[in-house]
């Protein structure tokens, strides 16, 4: 998405009606319809293949609280991967409890159980150099198991950020940096600028093969993590995270100063970002009514370094004994 003529490059946005969670039959058929628009799943996956979803985990919350991806979206995911022929795996590294903590509590294990796939923990850093020569990292630490994979499928929940405003198809790829890492480099980028360039850089080297926003019921007001839940009964998908997150943004009607990693995308021409060269596929925008998404306040991306430790230490202690998980 980094190579040629940013002016020149357009890029397609698939918008598909889901009005809630209540009926899977309803959510199975949104995501099938969400693949149809470009060209089915089995244009992303071929028998034999691996394929890992990576969706938004944070938190050992029921899914009903609304921070992590919902269960059902990430069901119906598997099973088309599956359908498909592809061997499918669930990944995350959460940033606020265990990964099966954070599964148990939100109903995603029940749905891994019952379709015979792993969840897989990413703890396992790998090295490999940026797909950016010109942002602001010479390289990341990535999880072997996004690297294994032959087809990665982003699975984002559309949630407000008090630190980048929002969070969804390429604020989510950070997860795949496994453990607190991602808290270390709060601490070591300064500047809200510099670490949104870093997210948007570390987005474009993992490179999914498909992005798909659980936008059913977004959060507002704040977040990521203990804000209000608001309609919005829609799944939003294509190829490139910079794209779908140009459109979301557009979507909220989020202050551009606050849109920081899709301007921070823009900076390094990555992807589409200019929404006249997105193609839309699926439901026309222009239908769609106005949504009541209310912002807000950043607060800045830095983390202290006493922050950081006190951080890394509760996890530790997580892992140890299993502290429950603050409402």
């Amino acid at each position: 998405m980094g190579n040629g003529d940013a002016s020149m490059r357009r890029a397609a946005v698939g918008l598909v009606r889901c009005a809630g969670y209540e009926e899977y039959a309803a959510v199975r058929a949104a995501v099938r319809e969400s693949f149809d628009l470009f060209g089915g799943i089995a244009a992303l996956v071929r028998p034999g293949q691996r394929v890992l979803l990576k969706p938004n985990l944070l938190s050992a919350l029921p899914a009903e609280a609304g921070v992590n991806t919902h269960p059902s979206v990430v069901r119906a995911v598997a099973e088309e991967a599956l359908e498909a022929g592809g061997v499918v795996s669930i990944g995350d590294s959460p940033a606020f409890s265990r990964l099966d903590d954070t599964c148990a509590a939100c109903g995603l294990d029940q749905v891994a159980r019952e379709l015979g796939i792993p969840i897989v923990p990413f703890n396992r850093p790998v090295w490999v150099p940026t797909r950016v020569p010109h942002g602001p990292a010479r390289g990341f630490k990535v999880d072997r198991a996004v690297l294994d994979a032959d087809v990665v499928i982003n699975i984002p929940k559309l949630k407000s950020h008090g630190q980048l405003g929002f969070t969804a198809a390429a604020k989510n790829l950070y997860g795949c940096m496994p453990g607190k890492r991602k808290a270390w480099y709060h601490a070591r980028m300064h500047g809200d600028r510099l670490f949104a360039a870093f997210l948007a850089a570390f987005a474009e080297t993992v490179r999914p093969a498909f992005n798909l926003v659980d936008a059913i019921l977004a959060m507002h007001r704040t977040g990521p993590k203990r804000g209000d839940l608001l309609p919005v009964g829609l799944l939003v998908g294509g190829s490139d995270p910079f794209a779908v997150d140009t459109f979301l943004s557009r979507l909220i009607a989020i202050p551009d100063a606050d849109n920081l990693i899709v301007n921070a995308a823009r900076r390094l021409g990555l992807g589409v970002t200019d929404p006249e060269r997105i193609d839309f596929r699926g439901i026309d925008p222009a239908t769609l009514p106005p949504i009541e998404f209310k912002h807000p306040m950043l607060v800045g991306t830095a983390f202290s370094l006493p922050r950081v430790v006190r951080s890394a230490w509760r996890s530790f202690i997580i892992s140890r004994f299993r502290l429950p998980e603050k409402p």
